[in-house]
């Protein structure tokens, strides 16, 4: 199957809808429709990521429709989640941390709070992050640009 039959058939749907590439579109799909050499042209470069596709349906569970009414007792979130409780919560206590540092105490065990850092807390260089006061001359910036323009 030749590019040349498809690229044709886009030149004439472009020329159709005036210069309209949604309407050109939506006239290349209909024709398509009714034309299996356009159609196979048009999704040859796409067949693999198709049945790709069509295999991973196939092979997953079958999923509670989405017009289907939820379980009592049971959130949307908890269907799709595959950690548990507490490997959710040990993944939520690691965010924001560097691999080397300390992981929190279990719950049952009293441990001193970590401080807190703030948004504004300049890391020195080489410690932690890559910008330190580059970073914060940068900020600075662009706050003062911010203000000076919603000044004007």
């Amino acid at each position: 199957m030749a590019n040349s039959y498809v690229d044709g058939k886009v030149r004439d749907a472009l020329v159709a809808a005036k210069g309209s590439r949604a309407t050109a579109q939506k006239l290349l799909m209909a024709w398509a429709a009714e034309d299996p050499q356009l159609l196979l042209g048009i999704s040859q470069p796409f067949l693999k990521a198709i049945a790709a596709a069509a295999i991973e349906r196939g092979v997953r569970p079958s999923a509670p429709s989405r017009s289907a009414p939820a379980q009592p007792g049971r959130s949307r979130g908890s269907l799709d989640s595959s950690l548990s409780k507490e490997a959710l919560a040990d993944v939520l206590s690691r965010l924001g941390r560097d691999p080397g540092e300390d992981t929190p105490a279990p719950r049952g065990r009293a441990a001193s709070p970590a401080p807190v850092k703030s948004a504004t807390m300049v890391v020195p260089a080489g410690k932690g992050g890559q910008g330190g006061v580059t970073h914060e001359k940068a900020m600075m910036t662009l706050a003062k640009a911010f203000v000076a323009k919603k000044m004007r």
